[in-house]
C-alpha cells in the first residue's frame, strides 16, 4: 500500500509526458480537430499529477526527508506549470518540450521516492 501513490504518480506522469510529446504531432496533421480541443488539457494534468504528488511526497518526506525527491518534484511541477501558463504564447514544440521535461522529472521524483520508501520498509522489517 505504501507505494500505490508513487506507482500511480509514475504512471500518470509518464502518460502525461508521452501524451504531450505525441498530441502536438497528431493535432498538427489532423485538420478535423479544432484548435480549442486541446485548450485546458494542461490544467487537468497539472491538477491530477499535483494532487497525487502531494499525497505521495508528503508521506515519503515523513519517512526519508530526502531533498532530492523534493527538488525533482519542484522542478518537474514548475516545468508543467510554465508549459500550462505559456501554452498559447510559445511554439507547440516548446510547450511539448516543457511538458515532456516536467513529466519526466515527476517520474524521476516518484521513482526516487518509491525506492527510498522501499528502503524504509526494509529497515523497519529488519529492525535496523
Amino acid at each position: 500500500m505504501k507505494s500505490v501513490a508513487d506507482k500511480l504518480g509514475m504512471l500518470l506522469s509518464g502518460l502525461c509526458a508521452i501524451q504531450c510529446a505525441l498530441l502536438p504531432i497528431l493535432l498538427s496533421v489532423s485538420a478535423v480537430v479544432p484548435g480549442w480541443a486541446h485548450l485546458g488539457h494542461g490544467w487537468v494534468w497539472l491538477t491530477v499529477i499535483g494532487c497525487i504528488a502531494l499525497w505521495s511526497f508528503t508521506r515519503g518526506w515523513k519517512q526519508h526527508h530526502d531533498k532530492g525527491v523534493i527538488a525533482l518534484f519542484v522542478l518537474g511541477f514548475l516545468s508543467l506549470l510554465v508549459a500550462t501558463l505559456l501554452e498559447d504564447r510559445v511554439s507547440i514544440l516548446t510547450e511539448s518540450a516543457l511538458f515532456v521535461l516536467g513529466g519526466s522529472l515527476m517520474v524521476m521524483a516518484h521513482w526516487r521516492n518509491y525506492q527510498l520508501m522501499q528502503c524504509v520498509v526494509a529497515e523497519e522489517k529488519t529492525g535496523a
